[in-house]
């Protein structure tokens, strides 16, 4: 038997978890699903990084101790065995963007919702009248003090919808704000939420991230060096994720006394209070996030 739960990550800073080079106008892009062009954080990503945070309770300066070999795995060739914690990757589940009202909006689609809800985020009740948007209209609470929309338009980038009035979303709005009940920013989500159509989702996903510009400055002149100028993306800050993660029972002789219970309270107690640094470019900033198990 094992222990399912949901991993939370909300972006403090902008996010880079590179796919590496691209022959587009974008040098650094992001990773992203295949299929869709949503940004993910690879489970690959998310396990070294939380497995880094149990760095300061190695033994003898040694990789592999006691809690890091049971939750993570260890290849100590005398006593080798697979962690604890199975990681999934980390989906996209609200994305903001620039509104023309209220500075920007929290958009997701109804794709990412049933994958939400099929993964446990989300009670299926709160979809089974949902208004489905189209290309040209959004779906948003009319009855809610939207922060967002003029009228019954809304304007995001540069695009401009129509709008479907879902009573529903009120009530969705609210459970997605318990999610993550003590950040201020994320509170705001029921009056800034807007659900678009799966194709502009991708599309916003795919068009409206971050580019930051870099040099390379010569280590010599200290100036700028020729032909070193490249286009990172970043994922922005404020974005919402989710990940599943599995607890399973101690695997191998020295940990098989184990219970899933026990990897679970261990993970979550190193994760209480703490903000997590996830992808590149930890040192200017970049991949801080909110992290919380539930």
């Amino acid at each position: 038997m094992n222990k399912s739960k949901i991993l939370y990550l909300f972006t403090r800073t902008p996010l880079h978890v590179g796919a590496g080079a691209s022959v587009g106008a974008i040098d650094q892009p992001v990773q992203r699903e295949r299929h869709t062009g949503f940004p993910i954080i690879p489970a690959s990503s998310l396990k070294g990084s939380f497995a880094d945070a149990w760095n300061d309770t190695l033994q003898d300066g040694k990789r592999g101790d006691r809690n890091a070999a049971w939750l993570f795995g260890s290849d100590d060739p005398n006593a080798a065995a697979a962690g604890s914690a199975l990681f999934g990757e980390a989906r996209l589940l609200a994305f903001p963007i620039r509104s023309a009202k209220g500075s920007f909006a929290w958009i997701t689609c109804p794709l990412m919702l049933r994958r939400a809800s099929r993964d446990g985020v989300i009670p299926a009740d709160l979809l089974k009248d949902l208004k489905e948007p189209t290309d040209e209209k959004a779906t948003f609470d009319a009855g809610t003090a939207s922060k967002v929309a003029l009228g019954s338009k809304l304007v995001l980038e540069e695009y401009t919808f129509e709008t479907y009035s879902w009573l529903g979303l009120d009530k969705l709005g609210g459970h997605l704000a318990g999610l993550l009940a003590d950040d201020l920013v994320w509170q705001e989500v029921a009056t800034r939420l807007v659900i678009l159509s799966d194709g502009m989702m991708s599309f916003f996903a795919q068009n409206a991230c971050e580019v930051a510009q870099h040099v390379k400055i010569s280590d010599e002149t200290g100036s700028a060096e020729a032909g070193a100028l490249f286009n990172q993306e970043n994922v922005p800050s404020e974005t919402l994720f989710y990940s599943v993660i599995h607890f399973m029972a101690g695997r191998g002789d020295k940990f098989k006394g184990k219970k899933p219970e026990d990897a679970e309270n261990e993970f979550s107690e190193k994760l209480a209070g703490q903000v997590f640094q996830f992808g590149g470019d930890a040192s200017t900033g970049l991949g801080y996030c909110t992290v919380k198990l539930s």
